[in-house]
This record gives C-alpha cells, structure tokens and sequence, in this order.
C-alpha cells in the first residue's frame, strides 16, 4: 500500500513540472477579455467622477456661505462674496473663483475654477458681491450660485434673505442625488 501511495506522489510532482504557466493562446485571450471589459466599465467611471466633482462642489459652495454667515456674527461686522468672473449668464470662459472676505477686506476662504474644471458656473445673485449681516448673518439679497457640467442637469446653492437658510437642489429634475428645486427657486443659467 505504502509503495502505492509513493508513485502516485511522484506521478503527481511529474505533472506538476509538465504544467508550470499558461500558453500564449491562453494569455492572449484573457488580455482581451480583461480589455473589453475595461472599455465597457470606462463611461461609467466617467459619469461617476463628475457626479462626484459636482457633489463636492456644492457642498463646498454651501460651506462657505456657511462661513460668511458665522464669520459675520463672530466678527460683529459684514463679510462679502465676491464673484470673480460668475456672470448672470453662463460663460464659456472656466476662470472663476468665489472669495470670501471680511469688512476689513481680508481674505477669510476661497474656491476657485482650478479645483473643479470643466464645471460652468453663474450666479443669480443680482451684484458681484453677496454681503452678509453681521446681527443675524442673514444675506442683503436673496439669490444662488449655479453650476453645471450638462447644461440639462444644473444645480443651485440657495440663500434666502428672509429666512437666512441656504440649501442645495437640481433645476427641474432630481439630478445627482439632490432633489429638485421647489418652483420659487427653479430658474438657472440659460
């Protein structure tokens, strides 16, 4: 029995010496595989980015309203948004920054088009700048900043004057995961 088991060891070590990789047919074929499944899988990672891109964007854009507002309670003075090349209308010129500042005109915090390109950008904001109070931190004037990397799918950060709360939605449709924009606050860039 013990003589049995010894040459089916051997025969076993025997193959397993034969039979060391794959064949280049083998090899071949599943470089192929894996390439066209990469090339389906690449729009989507595409989609996903931008959706991500435009997510981190809004909340970065609710944050530093957020900012103003605390900074003009804490300081006991206004702070200021200034829009720098957010027009009323969308531009297709990608150069544009938001910079808050306080009264003194000191910079407080920015965002800029370098951390998020090929995102258009404009503002319903009526001025250049959106002052916040320094009593209750509420904004001057209502209004919001949109942007877009699909024309049909824009978003808004909005601010009320009256009520002081600011808050992110989609133009028209649910778009990215954020709900769309109740009727009052619907109109975007066109």
């Amino acid at each position: 029995m013990a003589r049995g088991n010894s040459s089916y060891f051997h025969y076993i070590h025997f193959i397993a010496k034969r039979q060391r990789g794959f064949t280049l047919l083998e090899l071949v074929i599943a470089v192929s595989v894996m390439s066209i499944m990469l090339a389906m899988a690449a729009p989507s990672f595409s989609n996903l980015i931008a959706s991500q891109k435009i997510k981190r964007l809004a909340t970065e854009l609710e944050w530093i309203m957020v900012q103003a507002k605390s900074e003009a309670v804490m300081r006991g003075a206004n702070t200021k948004l200034h829009y720098i090349s957010v027009n009323t209308t969308p531009s297709s010129i990608n150069d544009w920054s938001i910079v808050l500042k306080d009264n003194t005109g000191n910079q407080l915090s920015s965002i800029s088009s370098e951390s998020f390109s090929n995102i258009n950008i404009c503002r319903t904001f009526t001025s250049e700048n959106t002052e916040f109070k320094s009593r209750d931190g509420r904004p001057k004037s209502s209004g919001g900043i949109v942007f877009y990397i699909d024309l049909a799918k824009q978003i808004k950060v909005l601010t009320s004057n009256l009520t002081g709360r600011i808050y992110t939605c989609s133009i028209g449709a649910d778009n990215y995961g954020l709900k769309a924009c109740p009727s009052s606050g619907a109109s975007g860039c066109v």
